[in-house]
């Protein structure tokens, strides 16, 4: 069982008929439609949500009664969904890049805190690399073990580090975890990804009734030189959504399956 989310695009409506369109839209993919399970089924239960990924309300249409909200507390200029020409995609985006971008500044400077407080640490494929030029003679356990072992990177995977490191994710290590990589890379590809996002969930129900998602994107995976599944996926999908006509519906659910 899992929980996702999902963008469900409508035809035109006044806001009095979007429950019932909504549960007519979505009707075809519960799973337990009809007296068997159901093939096609993507959820047994959904609400309208967005949580914290809500759209931007284009200014000068906030408390519009045309956008779309869920049970939690309504913010300034957010909402779970709305005609698409009162949502501010592109506001969106710069939101969640800016999210982004603090949440990669605060695990830098606790990284640089951690880095401070313990000797230095080689990263895995230091050791990888020691390992593929003596296979024989320092197995690829052994090259694990000693990265592990380092006190920097034994102290990322332990529940101490929260109270001093509290922007930094607890690592639970195996066998192809690399911290120090991790948090010494290109945050430029995060942003990015970020701005991909923003608008686009786990799965895409379009207005004629395609359900989409990363795994079985459809068309919609259709790929640009050198680019991978899941990039293609988001930009198609970000793409469908600007493209839709002013007055057409989107709004996000959360789902569970």
């Amino acid at each position: 069982m899992s929980k996702f989310s999902v963008n469900v695009c409508l035809e035109p409506c006044p806001p009095g008929e979007l429950p019932a369109a909504l549960a007519a839209a979505m009707a075809p993919f519960d799973i337990n439609l009809g007296d068997d399970w159901n093939e096609a089924g993507e959820w047994d239960w959904w609400r309208i949500s967005a949580g914290e990924h809500c759209f931007t309300v284009r200014p000068g249409y906030d408390g519009d009664p045309r956008l779309i909200h869920g049970d939690g507390d309504r913010k300034p200029l957010r909402c779970d969904g709305g005609p698409r020409g009162l949502l501010d995609f592109e506001a969106t985006r710069r939101r969640a890049v800016e999210q982004a971008r603090a949440r990669w500044e605060a695990e830098q400077r606790d990284f640089e805190r951690l880095v401070a407080d313990h000797p230095p640490a080689r990263p895995l494929t230091a050791f990888l690399a020691r390992h593929e030029a003596e296979p024989d003679g320092y197995p690829r356990e052994t090259a694990i073990a000693d990265h592990h072992a380092q006190p920097l990177i034994a102290t990322l995977n332990h529940q101490r580090l929260w109270p001093r490191y509290p922007n930094l994710a607890l690592w639970v290590l195996g066998p192809n975890t690399d911290p120090i990589t991790h948090y010494t890379r290109d945050p430029e590809p995060v942003f990015a990804a970020a701005a991909a996002w923003a608008v686009t969930t786990y799965a895409l129900l379009t207005v004629d009734g395609r359900w989409l998602t990363r795994e079985r994107p459809g068309p919609f995976g259709e790929r640009q030189a050198d680019e991978d599944a899941d990039t293609a996926y988001a930009r198609r999908c970000t793409a469908y959504l600007d493209d839709l006509p002013p007055d057409h519906i989107v709004v996000r659910l959360h789902c569970h399956c």
